[in-house]
């Protein structure tokens, strides 16, 4: 694997309502991070932390702005759901001659910067570069690398009721697995293993809408009609104890749409759109 890329770093998923979002995602046992204004955009966010990865909850909380990250195209075309997996870096400089070796055309890095909304002295920054979506089979990702890592995980930010302790899978939906394999596997400098990407630290699984029933990745109900493909659309989450998941989803009023041995599912209703995997390493 190419020493740019060191895993899954985040999940972008795309809401309406900030707020609406966060308080649902904590009916779930997760801790949400306070609101982080995007310097610029129209854009903020809650995050969710694991020790070395997150879930972003992006909306528009500043419509007058124009930047919207491309989330006013995607939610009137989706609705809430799955936007994209970010691919962590050490170093989004140093990345780019990497990947262009390895053929591919990245633009940026370019910065994004939040301040903290209980430090606004302390400000959140990020350089990420780009991954044209044509050459990753038109499966979107960027490469993020962090700035200012030791602002990221505020105290208690990575103590969830559910147990969650990592994000562990993403599930993609596409036409062809192969025309979408071969250019990730090229990027991760490694071989697609059938339809499922190992990214190093965490795994992104490829499914056509007829095969995503049988696939290992987090795989719910379709979306009907369904978008064009690819797209992304469930997770998984790594927790402690599924116990203490199903706990946390009876306290906050969440009944599990299905359940696995060391597995529980819940419905995209009740996950931002997302089907939603908590599932034991």
């Amino acid at each position: 694997m190419t020493d740019a890329i060191r895993g899954i770093d985040h999940a972008i998923i795309g809401v309406r309502d900030l707020d609406a979002a966060r308080a649902q995602f904590e009916r779930l046992g997760f801790t949400a991070a306070p609101l982080g204004n995007h310097v610029g955009k129209a854009t903020a966010n809650h995050c969710i932390m694991f020790a070395d990865s997150y879930l972003e909850l992006l909306g528009i909380n500043e419509p007058d702005k124009l930047d919207t990250l491309g989330l006013d195209a995607f939610l009137e075309a989706r609705g809430e759901g799955l936007v994209k997996i970010a691919l962590g870096t050490p170093d989004a400089d140093a990345a780019r001659a990497d990947i262009e070796a390895q053929g591919f055309s990245p633009t940026g890095p370019d910065d994004l910067a939040r301040p903290l909304t209980d430090r606004p002295d302390a400000i959140v920054r990020f350089r990420n570069l780009q991954i044209p979506e044509a050459e990753t089979g038109n499966l979107g990702t960027f490469l993020c690398g962090h700035k200012t890592p030791e602002l990221m995980r505020p105290p208690g930010s990575m103590d969830h009721g559910n147990g969650a302790r990592n994000l562990a899978a993403a599930a993609a939906v596409v036409d062809d697995v192969e025309a979408v394999a071969g250019p990730w596997a090229r990027l991760l400098g490694r071989p697609a293993a059938g339809g499922a990407l190992d990214i190093g630290r965490g795994h992104v699984y490829l499914a056509t809408p007829a095969g995503a029933a049988d696939s290992a990745g987090p795989y719910g109900p379709l979306p009907d009609p369904l978008p064009a493909r690819p797209f992304y659309l469930g997770l998984r989450i790594e927790v402690a104890s599924v116990e203490a998941t199903r706990a946390a989803l009876r306290q906050g009023g969440i009944a599990p749409a299905s359940e696995a041995p060391g597995c529980i599912r819940i419905a995209p209703a009740d996950a931002c759109g997302i089907p939603l995997e908590f599932a034991e390493a």
